[in-house]
């Protein structure tokens, strides 16, 4: 395993620059995930990591190699880099066994370790199959065990669970994270599925405009976000106008506490973040809080999220509640909606910006 380390990268295809100065870096053993829409250079990021493209500017290091950085360059087969795509890309006429030693020495093809590598990711009693005869999921798991065969410093994947079924993508991704810290092997996920994100890495970096908007912790990152466009980005979140004195934001659902120890500023013209789990809902119509109508209600099993219509104008036409199983919460109730915990807030032109960027790419 290694650490990777990216600074000042640059990229374009012709006149269409798609990377504007990625700064990144993984530690030895850890696994990142790089978290942005479509178009916003992720994939590009990753093959010019793994050396597929040669970066315009910048330079890219494994550990102590340097492998790009304008002068010297090391191909992709000697970088020693692991790279699992999204369809996993296998070879329909090879068995499981020599998908997974494709690209390994004949000297250090050895039955018994592949076989524990098979039984590593699930697959123990299937290298005789072939592709078609194996699931989506036992599929990704080939192509996580060839990228693995090959030992190598770190494994880049790139949206590897997007082909598959919300609940067989739960399933494969736990598994690949488990696989991934049994081996101690540095891994960079990149995917546009914030859940994914979130749930799976230990370093998050978001991507808008072929450059690093914001990394961190997944927590940090969710609880801190550097402006509204990615606190948008990292999950549902209602942006109120509010003003703000001193550590005190006065919200439509009333006085609440600004959250400090993050990026984010404030002002006395401002808008709060406040996500649906912060919300509550109260039957009551007359109590304290904002009044508003039920205009949707959703049970997911796991928890209920409404869309509720605010009687009085509050700046944003809709809100967001979300609370942990069945609501009783029915479309055109009025109810009042009450609020708890920290916002963090931004100044209110600064937000109007930031949002603008984010619908844009």
């Amino acid at each position: 395993m290694t650490s990777l380390h990216v600074t000042d990268v640059y990229k374009a295809f012709g006149t269409h620059a798609v990377l504007t100065g990625i700064d990144l870096t993984v530690p030895e053993g850890s696994l990142a995930a790089i978290l942005g829409p479509s178009g916003s250079g992720k994939t590009t990021l990753l093959r010019v990591l793994a050396g597929f493209e040669r970066a315009d500017q910048g330079t890219i290091a494994l550990g102590d190699q340097v492998v790009d950085d304008g002068c010297r360059f090391v191909p992709s087969e000697r970088r020693g880099i692991g790279y699992v795509p999204q369809e996993g890309a296998l070879f329909p006429h090879l068995t499981v066994l020599r998908n997974v030693a494709f690209g390994v020495p004949r000297r250090e093809r050895p039955a018994r370790k592949l076989d524990e590598l098979l039984e590593m990711v699930g697959l123990s009693g299937l290298g005789g199959r072939y592709p078609h005869q194996l699931s989506g999921g036992q599929q990704q798991r080939v192509a996580l065990a060839r990228a693995l065969a090959i030992r190598p410093g770190i494994v880049l994947l790139d949206e590897p669970f997007s082909s598959l079924d919300a609940g067989l993508r739960s399933s494969v991704r736990a598994d690949v994270q488990r696989v991934l810290r049994e081996q101690g092997t540095t891994a960079l996920l990149v995917t546009h599925d914030q859940d994914e994100a979130l749930s799976m890495a230990e370093q998050v970096a978001v991507i808008r405009h072929g450059r690093v908007g914001q990394s961190g912790s997944p927590q940090n990152l969710y609880a801190h976000p550097g402006d509204p466009g990615i606190a948008r980005f990292l999950g549902d979140a209602n942006l109120v106008p509010c003003t703000v004195e001193g550590t005190v934001a006065t919200t439509p659902f009333g006085l609440l506490p600004v959250r400090t120890g993050g990026t984010a500023s404030a002002s006395r013209h401002s808008i709060a973040l406040v996500r649906p789990e912060q919300l509550a809902v109260s039957a009551d119509p007359q109590g304290p809080g904002l009044t508003a109508r039920v205009v949707r209600n959703q049970f997911h099993g796991h928890d209920t999220v409404i869309t509720v219509e605010p009687e009085e104008p509050i700046g944003i036409p809709l809100v967001v509640v979300r609370s942990d199983g069945e609501l009783d919460a029915p479309v055109g109730a009025l109810v009042t909606i009450v609020a708890r915990g920290e916002v963090v807030t931004w100044p209110a032109e600064e937000s109007a910006r930031s949002v603008l960027e984010a619908v844009e790419g």
